[in-house]
């Protein structure tokens, strides 16, 4: 779909309509956790869309399903080999790491196939974005990558991790990275005097094609949610022409608020100017979850319901 027809199903004034979105998710989810669940009955009705990589869809999902949501697994994205992938092995073997920066589940996964080829090298010490890509190592290798041993910064971003990573002017490091990831890790680090390696050893990839049944549910859905902005740009390439003929033919539909996993995702919704854009304050599964109910307990006479077909 052209940035054009975007534009026409979007709110016109849409920077500021994603910033107030965004501030007003951070402060009310922060409320949603010190208060009682909603009844599961209460979200009978509700449809979410849940858009990563087949198979990492479930702790969502089923987070969402136990207060009665009902889920829609939509992948709209694959991971695919990046072209460091094959030379990971070798790499991690040549130099004393100070560090092995490991930024997300996929990347997890992509470093322990390296390291199982490396031989299992000792002394590898790794930094983790958070507690789920950790959970990712300590699940395959328990001894070497206890929880205990992990590096886990105070917030599940690269902005803090490059700041809180304990390291000295020359520290080398290594980050294996998709080839997607911004160079905001490598950037911070460097800033602090280390010497980063970055490796692209994994690409997330928007899938080919999807059933016309799967888009047309998935439009109609009350939430979509994103964990990455390449699930963002691939939703708006294989659902806005779907989401724009709907939109236009029926002047009370409304489009789908969207949750994302964090303020990257949620920049990449405000770049391809979709509104009523939520995110948790800091990343993590169970704050993503809160955000979605959030998202679902808005007025609809909250929700931006304009269409400029000019």
């Amino acid at each position: 779909m052209s940035r054009a027809q975007i534009s026409r199903v979007t709110a016109p004034s849409h920077r500021s309509r994603v910033n107030s979105s965004t501030s007003s998710a951070r402060h009310r989810a922060a409320s949603v956790r010190s208060t009682p669940s909603s009844s599961a009955s209460s979200y009978a009705s509700k449809t979410v869309v849940c858009t990563r990589e087949s198979g990492k869809n479930g702790a969502l999902m089923n987070m969402l399903k136990a207060r009665g949501v009902r889920c829609v697994e939509l992948p709209l994205v694959e991971a695919v080999p990046g072209e460091d992938a094959d030379g990971l092995p070798d790499v991690l073997t040549r130099e004393r790491w100070d560090w092995v920066c490991v930024t997300s589940p996929e990347a997890a996964k992509v470093f322990l196939d390296a390291y199982v080829k490396a031989g299992r090298p000792e002394g590898v010490r790794v930094a983790v974005v958070g507690a789920a890509t950790g959970k990712v190592l300590t699940k395959a290798e328990p001894e070497a990558f206890a929880a205990e041993k992990q590096f886990i910064p105070s917030k599940a971003t690269a902005v803090t991790l490059a700041a809180e990573l304990p390291c000295d002017q020359g520290s080398l490091i290594l980050y294996p990275a998709s080839k997607k990831a911004a160079t905001t890790l490598q950037d911070g680090l460097e800033a602090r005097g280390a010497m980063v390696v970055r490796l692209n050893t994994y690409s997330t990839e928007r899938v080919e094609t999807l059933r016309a049944e799967d888009i047309a549910d998935a439009v109609c859905a009350d939430v979509v949610t994103f964990g990455s902005p390449s699930a963002v740009h691939a939703w708006v390439e294989l659902c806005g022409q779907a989401l724009y003929d709907r939109l236009t033919a029926d002047q009370d539909a409304l489009q789908p608020a969207y949750v994302c996993i964090g303020e990257t995702s949620a920049e990449a919704c405000a770049n391809c100017e979709l509104p009523d854009v939520f995110y948790p304050e800091s990343p993590g599964m169970e704050g993503w979850a809160e955000t979605v109910f959030l998202a679902l307990d808005m007025d609809l006479n909250d929700r931006w319901s304009g269409i400029d077909v000019a």
